[in-house]
């Protein structure tokens, strides 16, 4: 790491001669790679905008190219086209060599297009050629004067504000082992090597005054803590284990919204900006003192972390889609001095009230799966993160990554009907489950008639029979009918009240559990999380104490989700719920839009 040379280079200002080593594949970009370079260029309008790495080695007065073969070849082909338009000024300032394919390099330096056909390179470089002119040529409509402004300004972009990171490995480097791991092993450069680099490369060590083994052994302890599950799951969505490296989290909360989000090393061309305008400024050690900036920023985030109330107030907001760079936009206060910690408490607090947007009592019995599900579902989030927030004198936190584990869905606790089942091995799944707890030790409880019984066995055996017994849908709508009907409290079936999609009847479930399961009665669905809870899987506490009854306080049966538990159970959630119901103020806190969270129907989750 310490002997490579790292700097961004405007694409004009490229020298030199770059051979591919045999190891490399021909050019193969298309018009849809070529398009997007050019659009993201014109697009950056000027503003700096830096390509994805050129890795090279230096061997005698040439580079060999290891990786950005395809980039680069595409700006020689951009140049060479100017060159045609406007003359030798443009012409390239590199030149490009093969090691086995000295034909393809000739064919390169003088495109002949109508030697496109006598081999794969040609083609694939011919046909890019045909694109770049086609390119400019919608762009301009042709018009020559126009066309000639447009490549002028192409060319300026090049020379001021259009840059590559240059990557230049130790002369010692194996060629083959680091293009093997970037391209056949797809384990790309990511934005925080690069920055390390910044700090460890052998040219930062004066600036460094002697730190550069402290500097490597915190940047490791931070990537280290953040590969803790509980830690990275509290701080993302995201599965942690396809990141090759984390830190690239605190990295990315430090760059600036401004810029192209196709930009894909904008964050290490963020922190080389930094470093040079610190140094332009006589700044005595800059990259000491943006160092101290990135541990400052992981020190805040651990902070967090260990302190309960944050720990469960962010996690809360994070799990349900807000980015963590809103939260820390508002802990910083609008780049002011960052907010005290009970400041910022009351900010998370109207975060999450907004995430809800609830005034009273009345409004969160209106919640309904049909009308407002994603509120619904941001409630029922936060129940269960408050539920454990609250337990045990703050000695209980809620596993949020766990959580993250799993696919969530918005499910009904005691399902009305099964019409959503249209699948023969849905159905026969929903029979089976059915008709096993009618035929337990607790079957008397249902007061299922044989009858009954003797209809779901038939039409079970029909399901598992080669045969197609017709008319499935038919006989299982009424054989289902009569099920949730001896499913039912008394009650229910008489007052056929329509509970069935309000926030009485509603808890989250994993949605990987099948159609049948998600279509079963509330006994069913009990015996399953009693299963998942023997298991040692992880349940929401408030879906397992649902299932358990821990919310109902006078229950006629532990085997129906009948009239009273449901008044219990929004009783607990409104008790959980009601200090973030929506207060009239006169605070100035800007709200993100938290309209959006990370859950969906029924039949997606997050």
């Amino acid at each position: 790491m310490s002997n490579i040379i790292l700097d961004t280079r405007n694409v004009g200002k490229i020298k030199g001669l770059f051979y591919l080593p045999d190891y490399q594949r021909g050019y193969r970009w298309t018009s849809e790679e070529i398009k997007l370079l050019l659009d993201d260029i014109y697009e950056s309008a000027g503003r700096p905008y830096c390509l994805q790495p050129i890795v090279v080695k230096k061997k005698d007065e040439r580079f060999e190219l290891i990786d950005g073969q395809q980039r680069l070849t595409t700006i020689y082909l951009i140049c060479k086209y100017m060159e045609a338009k406007l003359g030798d000024l443009y012409e390239p300032s590199f030149t490009l060599e093969y090691e086995t394919r000295k034909g393809s390099a000739k064919f390169l330096r003088n495109i002949d297009l109508s030697l496109k056909d006598q081999n794969i390179d040609y083609y694939f470089i011919a046909s890019a050629y045909e694109y770049i002119n086609q390119y400019f040529t919608e762009k301009t409509q042709g018009d020559r004067r126009e066309m000639a402004a447009y490549l002028t300004k192409l060319n300026e972009y090049f020379m001021s504000s259009v840059s590559v990171i240059w990557y230049e490995v130790d002369s010692a480097e194996d060629g083959i082992e680091l293009f093997e791991r970037l391209n056949i092993g797809k384990i790309p450069l990511t934005s925080s090597e690069l920055v390390k680099a910044l700090f460890l490369k052998d040219s930062a060590q004066d600036k460094m005054s002697g730190r550069q083994e402290e500097v490597s052994l915190q940047w490791d302890t931070i990537e280290q803590e953040l590969r803790n599950p509980s830690f990275w799951g509290f701080l993302s969505n995201s599965d942690g284990d396809q990141k090759p490296t984390r830190i690239d989290l605190i990295l990315d909360l430090m760059v600036d919204e401004s810029g192209n989000d196709r930009e894909k090393y904008r964050t290490f061309f963020y922190f080389d900006r930094q470093i040079k305008a610190l140094s332009e400024a006589t700044t005595e050690n800059p990259l000491l003192e943006i160092w101290n900036r990135i541990y400052h920023v992981f020190l805040t985030l651990r902070e967090w972390y260990t302190n309960h109330d944050f720990y469960h107030k962010i996690g809360y907001l994070i799990t349900i889609d807000i980015p963590l760079r809103k939260i820390y936009n508002v802990w910083q206060n609008d780049g002011n001095t960052p907010l005290a910690k009970d400041k910022f408490l009351s900010k998370l607090d109207n975060m999450i009230s907004e995430s809800i947007s609830i005034k009273d009592k009345e409004e969160l019995l209106s919640l309904s799966y049909d009308t407002k599900n994603v509120k619904l579902k941001n409630v029922l989030t936060l129940f269960n993160v408050e539920t454990e927030r609250l337990m045990d004198e703050g000695k209980r936190r809620f596993p949020f990554d766990k959580h993250k584990d799993s696919k969530w869905s918005l499910e009904h606790i005691h399902a009305q009907n099964a019409e959503s089942l249209k699948k023969n091995k849905d159905i026969l799944a929903w029979l089976e489950s059915h008709i096993a707890i009618l035929k337990s030790s607790e079957g008397y409880i249902f007061e299922a008639n044989n009858d009954l019984i003797e209809k779901m066995e038939i039409l079970i055996k029909q399901l598992h029979s080669d045969k197609d017994p017709g008319n499935v849908r038919e006989r299982f709508n009424e054989i289902q009918k009569e099920v949730i009907i001896i499913f039912s409290p008394k009650e229910d079936v008489i007052k056929e009240n329509g509970y069935s999609h309000e926030l009485a009847n509603m808890a989250l479930l994993d949605v990987s559990q099948n159609a049948a399961l998600s279509n079963s009665v509330f006994e069913v669905k009990r015996h399953r999380v009693i299963n998942y809870d023997k298991e040692g899987r992880y349940i929401p506490i408030c879906t397992k104490n649902v299932f358990f009854k821990y919310y109902t306080q006078n229950s006629p049966s532990l085997f129906f989700w009948g009239e009273a538990d449901r008044r219990d159970y929004v009783e607990a959630l409104n008790v959980k719920i009601s200090p973030y119901y929506k207060q009239d103020n006169n605070d100035d806190t800007t709200i993100p839009n938290l309209t959006n969270g990370n859950y969906d129907t029924e039949e997606s989750a997050f």
